[in-house]
């Protein structure tokens, strides 16, 4: 199941990344030369255009979310009980920095980092006949540092979709198992330190000029540490679970300091020189 799920948000990836850049370009040569982030063709159009903006290619972001877990296991096949993983709510919080490139790119146009804390939870239930259920569960805290490239499919003026292939590095700073038992299975559980890819999509929405909205989907695509066979879910009790964030993304672009300010006649020519550079 989740490596299907990996398989299919890699051809998701590819395919819209490549829509990105040759699908546009076929319709004719006015639209081959607008970028979300140009410099070149018709730039009142594009998402970011450093040249137009009033707002430099670099600036702040912050991020409020939530968590689950999604719970699977094969430990239970032709067995005479049941395991019924289950993931709980828990909280995501991030804060960092993006970059925007400034001139033109194929494939992607900006890259952010940050840092950030994210709550993850779940439970396994042992189910057998003649005996009550029981059952484990975990919750715990982990800090962590990512940074993300990312491509952006621009819709219109005012929208886009943004993609982007990451890599975080995750510490559990509190919590753990919780209630633990020993059940007829193979136990299994995650390490403190974790080092994964990750791949995330969202749905842009520029409200104004250096100010987007940005509400994603985020899941972990492989783990690198501790190695698991490329499999990005994480370990507890004899299930696995596939973390799975939803997250708010708010960004602002920081305004140019050499950016004259419209005043008069001739401060309103300045600034009009200026966007037309």
């Amino acid at each position: 199941m989740i490596q299907k799920l990996v398989i299919s948000l890699s051809i998701v990836f590819i395919s819209l990344s490549a829509i990105a850049q040759s699908g546009i370009g076929k319709r004719n040569k006015a639209r081959k030369d607008r970028s979300p982030f140009s410099t070149a063709g018709d730039r009142g159009q594009a998402i970011y255009s450093h040249s137009r903006s009033h707002f430099q290619p670099f600036g702040w972001h912050f991020s409020p979310g939530i968590t689950y877990m999604a719970g699977y296991t094969k430990e239970d096949e032709n067995k005479n009980y049941d395991l019924k993983p289950l993931g709980t709510p828990g909280y995501y919080l991030e804060i960092g920095l993006e970059h925007v490139f400034k001139r033109r790119k194929k494939v992607f146009h900006y890259f952010d980092y940050s840092l950030g804390i994210k709550h993850f939870g779940g439970r396994e239930k042992l189910v057998m006949e003649n005996i009550p259920d029981t059952v484990s569960s975990f919750n715990f805290g982990a800090a962590f540092a990512r940074i993300d490239i990312h491509n952006v499919w621009q819709l219109s003026k005012w929208n886009f979709i943004d993609q982007s292939i990451g890599l975080n590095l995750d510490y559990t700073v509190y919590g753990g198992k919780e209630n633990a038992y020993t059940n007829l299975g193979t136990e299994d559980y995650q390490q403190k330190f974790l080092t994964q890819l990750h791949y995330s999509i969202g749905w842009g929405i520029k409200p104004r000029d250096g100010f987007f909205i940005i509400p994603t989907l985020k899941t972990p695509i492989l783990t690198a540490w501790n190695w698991r066979n490329f499999n990005p879910s994480h370990r507890w009790f004899s299930s696995k679970y596939q973390p799975v964030i939803f997250s708010v993304k708010f960004a602002w672009l920081f305004v140019k300091r050499d950016c004259p300010a419209v005043y008069d006649e001739n401060g309103k020519k300045s600034s009009e020189s200026y966007q037309n550079m």
